[in-house]
């Protein structure tokens, strides 16, 4: 219906969707940085950290490890939001059988986090992810862990949008992925 609606791209809302197995590998010459600052990670901290999914007694300290890293960022109104929905999921955990929620300890620090859940049998959705932006690789070492450990089989992973925002584009944009899932606005003329 041209004449009835206009049509509005939305490209800041555009789901960024990946080949799992890509991610949980980083195998491919495409990959190759993302291996590097993983096997910076690991060569740094590999008898160091632990790996394990989060329970209600950790989500406190994920909360404190979102404020930590907001820190030096500007507050805007994603960054609120985003934290109101982390509390939400989190206070309603017990209610949300089919999300998961991984991270990262170093030294037993929690460091990184991640959550999500299936959006349907072969894909994964990733909500939050969360990481010590001073750790090398610790972004590349969260993503990749939570993927193996919470979502060893989907064949597909969605990490939702960019909001907009120009470094998370930017770090979406370098995972390498397979498709963005465009989304539209529709105004009746």
């Amino acid at each position: 219906y041209p004449k009835r609606f206009e049509v509005i791209e939305e490209r800041d809302a555009h789901d960024y969707l990946y080949e799992a197995e890509k991610l949980r590998t980083l195998s491919g010459r495409k990959y190759h940085s993302k291996k590097n600052h993983f096997n910076g990670f690991m060569k740094e901290y590999g008898n160091r950290f632990l790996y394990r999914e989060l329970t209600q007694k950790d989500f406190p300290e994920a909360i404190k490890l979102m404020d930590r890293w907001a820190e030096d960022k500007e507050k805007d109104q994603n960054l609120v939001g985003e934290r109101l929905a982390v509390e939400k999921v989190f206070r309603n955990y017990s209610r949300l059988p089919e999300t998961k929620v991984g991270g990262i300890f170093i030294d037993d620090v929690l460091e990184a986090f991640s959550f999500g859940d299936l959006l349907n049998p072969d894909t994964a959705v990733i909500h939050v992810e969360k990481a010590n932006p001073e750790i090398r690789g610790l972004y590349a070492a969260i993503n990749k862990l939570f993927l193996e450990n919470e979502f060893p089989s989907v064949e597909f992973v969605n990490r939702e949008e960019d909001l907009g925002i120009e470094g998370l584009r930017q770090a979406k944009l370098s995972y390498k992925p397979i498709k963005l899932v465009e989304k539209y606005t529709l105004i009746e003329k």
